[in-house]
């Protein structure tokens, strides 16, 4: 926008009381060239000095756009198409690398620049943990710890719980052991495009799916939804116990740990009989 168009905007907006006032002024003030474009928020009281300073300062408005911790690639795409209906982006141009959490972006930008922001992010988190993580966990790879952190933070919400749950995983992993995550099979399912509404039967556990670690040892081949700073923190420092087994405790989503099958039969008993 020109000094002409903008200062347009700000009298229909009734910002300025006269556009013509406010273009001498920016222009005697030589600071015609040093304005910038955006979202701006206006008090009634401010002087035209105010409204020429918050304009050049760049003293925009950032809006807010959250990636839910679990959620999916679609949904991400969804609400950039949202915030930009041209933009061409497609699925294919999403990341799995991407931590849920909350980004800034301005009413200006389009959504690849949002996009290219959010993998920025992301990734100077996600390399950080990595160069902080536990040496003796056995992943590979920055793209391992997201895959096995999407699961975590499928099977719980529980904070506290995440590198509990985190350390069973490692521990069947090192005993070579299926990891038997619901969450995977549900992946096999929908392929992350759409809610699962119904219980797992045991027929779904037998889904021969590349996602299914009820079928397949090791870790699924990609993500299974996005996931949070917790879940990625807990897949990095995980617990060290000798759990193996982990079943919900009750509605609130808590869970009962054991690090043997029988004692995980009885704890499967209590937890329902506590659902009865």
């Amino acid at each position: 926008m020109n000094l002409e168009e903008i200062s347009r905007e700000l009298s229909l907006k009734k910002i300025v009381k006269n556009s013509d006032i406010f273009k001498i002024w920016v222009k005697l003030s030589f600071q015609e060239k040093k304005l910038k474009y955006g979202e701006f928020l206006f008090e009634k009281s401010n002087s035209i000095y105010d409204v020429t300073k918050k304009l050049v300062d760049g003293d925009v408005v950032y809006r807010k756009l959250t990636i839910v911790e679990g959620s999916y690639k679609y949904q991400l795409l969804e609400n950039l198409k949202e915030i930009d209906p041209n933009s061409s982006l497609e699925y294919n141009d999403l990341s799995d690398l991407i931590v849920a959490d909350t980004y800034s972006y301005q009413i200006t930008d389009s959504a690849e620049k949002i996009l290219h922001n959010i993998k920025k992010i992301s990734n100077n988190f996600s390399q950080k943990i990595w160069s902080e993580r536990d040496q003796t966990i056995p992943l590979k790879s920055i793209n391992e710890m997201f895959i096995l952190a999407s699961i975590v933070e499928k099977e719980t919400s529980i904070k506290d719980e995440k590198p509990i749950i985190s350390g069973v995983f490692f521990n069947r992993l090192n005993k070579k052991m299926r990891l038997q995550s619901d969450p995977t099979v549900i992946y096999a399912i929908t392929e992350g495009k759409y809610r699962l509404k119904r219980k797992l039967t045991r027929k779904d556990l037998k889904l021969k799916s590349i996602h299914n670690t009820y079928v397949n040892k090791g870790l699924p081949p990609k993500i299974i939804g996005f996931p949070g700073k917790d879940s990625l923190l807990s897949t990095s420092l995980p617990n060290k116990s000798d759990l193996l087994y982990f079943v919900s405790k009750n509605q609130g989503g808590e869970h009962y740990f054991s690090s043997d099958y029988k004692q995980h039969l009885k704890n499967i008993k209590a937890s329902k009989d506590e659902k009865k």
